[in-house]
């Protein structure tokens, strides 16, 4: 996908208080997603470093990545995020899965720090055929071992899931357990179309109020280092993990306009993983919400 794959003309730059970023292809090479973050005027940008469906992954040149590097230095980008593939699960039952996610969790965090990458962005996982509580136990052991083995500076974060099925890290009590048995380094990668199809009503003004005072009295605000902004097609607890674009799901422009203004959330960078071809609009419509 390059840069004439989609409109940009109309996204403006406002104020720079909040922080906009967008996932992008990785299909074109380090350069052109540079290039079209710096189209998009985006100040963050998540990615997967490899195919989200597994097999082989070409290593980063030292060369590639000095040169993606100083690309970035001269874009508009300010925080850089890597995302894992969803096929990982670091709660499996299945030692060989389980191994297979220890070796990727690692390797990813290892080319995110070749990158230069803030975070690096995992799933909890799902426990499958074992328990809610062998799951979690699973999750905390591989991020323990996998951190005494890092030495680079890329964070890892959790990101809140919809909790369908055996999904691990849906509700801030579990996320709570979790983060109290990993580094405090670890942090939440906040998405706001899994947390509302949890079962969190960031729509309404009380729903809001009261889901903010749980995540402090759970997590701690600071835990969370990266929003992921989606607004949610499914309804609210339905556990149904569909993205809309912002403004036209059930959490709302009025939500998103809470969730900008937050004074906490407001300092962080705000991702959307909206349909790409709606993420200029996107970028426009949280930057007046943001305003407004």
């Amino acid at each position: 996908m390059n840069n004439q794959d989609i409109d940009v003309s109309g996204v403006k730059i406002l104020s720079q208080n909040v922080k906009i970023g967008a996932h992008l292809p990785m299909s074109g090479g380090l350069e052109q997603m540079v290039n079209l973050a710096n189209a998009l005027r985006l100040e963050a940008v998540q990615f997967f470093s490899r195919s989200p469906r597994g097999g082989r992954v070409r290593q980063f040149g030292r060369a590639e990545a000095q040169q993606f590097q100083q690309a970035v230095q001269a874009s508009s980008l300010q925080t850089l995020v890597v995302h894992i593939p969803y096929i990982v699960n670091p709660a499996s039952p299945s030692e060989q899965l389980y191994h297979l996610a220890e070796d990727l969790v690692l390797e990813d965090l290892n080319r995110a720090d070749q990158l230069g990458a803030h975070f690096l962005v995992l799933h909890p996982g799902a426990y499958t055929t074992s328990t809610r509580e062998e799951g979690q136990q699973r999750l905390i052991k591989l991020i323990n071992t996998v951190l005494t083995r890092f030495a680079g500076e890329t964070q890892l974060l959790l990101e809140n899931i919809s909790g369908k099925g055996t999904e691990i890290g849906g509700s801030l009590e579990e996320l709570q357990v979790i983060m109290e048995h990993v580094p405090a380094s670890v942090g939440l990668c906040l998405d706001t179309c899994h947390a509302f199809a949890f079962g969190y009503d960031l729509s309404s003004p009380e729903g809001f109020d009261e889901f903010s005072a749980q995540l402090e009295q759970t997590v701690g605000w600071s835990r969370v280092r990266l929003v992921h902004a989606n607004d949610s097609q499914g309804q609210l607890g339905s556990r149904v993990d569909r993205h809309a674009h912002i403004g036209e799901g059930m959490i709302g422009a009025e939500g998103f306009t809470r969730l900008l203004h937050h004074p906490l959330l407001r300092k962080l960078p705000f991702i959307l993983e909206t349909p790409f071809e709606g993420v200029p609009a996107d970028i426009q419509r949280l930057r007046e919400l943001s305003e407004g």
